[in-house]
């Protein structure tokens, strides 16, 4: 059956969707009639003079920053022109261990060397944000270029961007921060942590939390220590030379959207607590929450660690079972996205759903595997991609210097990066993984491409 056909029967099966994109399929619109090419009227997006440019001015006034600029191929593209943009080659740049894998392929496409800041993982199996006193321990060690934060993560926990944006200024370091998943922060009190303000460089998927296509995306510049000419420069090589109208219309089309969102943050924050008294009165299934200003409340992790079921079973039962399709799932939670444009009965179906399974389960303990590696790096990235290559079987590649980037995905934050050499407590990950279902990228069904 080919995607056409795919996407209509999955349209027909009435699943709801707690992952992205944010939309959440509730705007209709006709987007043939809008795809075109830049003809005299409607502006260009590499050299914005008109409409376009007024939608970046809009952006710009909505999230405080010095200059906005449109994406359409995603944070990926931001995270590739933003790192292309503030360093050289030779450069070193700090980035967290769970960075995005387009932050790695910046680095290696720039020669930079990487060095690593290595957050905590928590009792579920979940990356704290980058604290200070990390941040300021590897910058008094490496002296970087540049340093590239998270926040907040995947699981919506919260860096302290504006003391850590400090930081890098008094020792010349240029911040770019990966909000990928915060385009929404700072629209409401109970939202904050918009990096904005703080950092050189902020990158954001508007499709991800917002009612936006896929593939959307912004790249805000605040102060002057990164050359605009430079940002520009980075962007005309890493986007498409023909921009979607249709996806950067649906960019317009959030901004309006932003503009006149009062009421739908208010509804939107109160169902997040009416969601938030519900889960109290589950006694398996955990609503992990922390303070406002370290979590983003929108993000609802709903932990089974004291269950005897895995997070992956959950979101099967969910899926199957109640037609619930989450945002990922791990060995021991699952990830239920919300957005402003969620509605009440849908928060209701997944109050009903989770009450029914919850008063099926007994108490456990639920075995997490993923933990901190800490890497044998034998060479840089870009080293490690520029010779040649061989495949070996997993079972043999102990030892062996790994040529590919292998990453439990969703995120994409690496178990093994390119360079590094292969570990048995890598392997022991990787397996552990697979056989509970969750995703692996860069092995090749029981193979993996070694430097040779």
């Amino acid at each position: 059956m080919n995607l056409n056909k795919t996407l209509e029967e999955y349209k027909k099966e009435n699943i709801y969707p707690f992952h992205m994109p944010g939309h959440k399929r509730r705007i209709a619109k006709n987007e043939y009639s809008i795809d075109m090419t830049e003809v005299e009227g409607v502006d260009d997006l590499h050299d914005p003079e008109g409409a376009i440019a007024e939608d970046q001015d809009r952006i710009k006034n909505l999230y405080g920053s010095d200059e906005s600029y449109i994406l359409v191929g995603g944070s990926t593209v931001g995270n590739l022109a933003a790192i292309y943009a503030s360093t050289k080659e030779g450069d070193t740049i700090i980035i967290p261990r769970n960075a995005h894998k387009s932050v790695y392929n910046a680095a290696m496409l720039r020669h930079l060397k990487i060095e690593y800041l290595y957050p905590e993982i928590d009792e579920y199996g979940i990356y704290n944000p980058c604290s200070l006193d990390e941040v300021k321990y590897a910058i008094e060690k490496y002296n970087p270029a540049a340093m590239v934060i998270i926040s907040p993560t995947y699981e919506g926990r919260l860096a302290d961007i504006h003391s850590i944006a400090d930081l890098c200024h008094e020792n010349n370091v240029i911040l770019i921060v990966d909000q990928a998943h915060g385009a929404h922060l700072g629209f409401d009190e109970h939202f904050p942590g918009s990096a904005v303000e703080y950092a050189d460089i902020t990158i954001q998927s508007l499709h991800k939390t917002l009612p936006a296509l896929t593939q959307t995306a912004l790249l805000h510049k605040k102060g002057n220590n990164v050359d605009s000419r430079r940002i520009r420069a980075a962007l005309d090589i890493f986007e498409t030379s023909s921009p979607s109208y249709v996806l950067m219309n649906s960019v317009s089309d959030c901004v309006d959207i932003l503009e006149n969102s009062t009421a739908l943050f208010t509804e939107y924050v109160e169902n997040l607590h009416n969601f938030r008294t519900f889960c109290g009165e589950l006694n398996h299934i955990k609503l992990l929450v922390d303070n406002i200003d370290k979590m983003d409340m929108g993000k609802l992790i709903l932990s089974t660690k004291t269950t005897n079921i895995t997070g992956t079973m959950l979101a099967k039962i969910l899926r199957e079972k109640y037609k619930i399709e989450t945002e990922m799932a791990s060995f021991a939670y699952v990830i239920a996205m919300t957005s402003i444009m969620d509605s009440k009965e849908g928060f209701e179906r997944l109050k009903k759903a989770l009450k029914e399974i919850d008063q099926g389960l007994n108490a456990g303990n639920i075995d997490i595997p993923y933990k901190s590696l800490i890497p044998k790096r034998k060479m840089e990235i870009f080293e490690a991609k520029s010779g040649e290559e061989k495949l070996v079987d997993l079972k043999e590649s102990v030892g062996e210097i790994s040529a590919t980037m292998v990453c439990l995905y969703p995120p994409g934050a690496p178990i093994v990066v390119p360079g590094e050499e292969i570990t048995k407590e890598a392997l022991e990950v990787i397996a552990a993984a697979k056989s509970e279902g969750i995703h692996v990228t860069g092995v090749n069904e029981d193979s993996i491409s070694v430097v040779n």
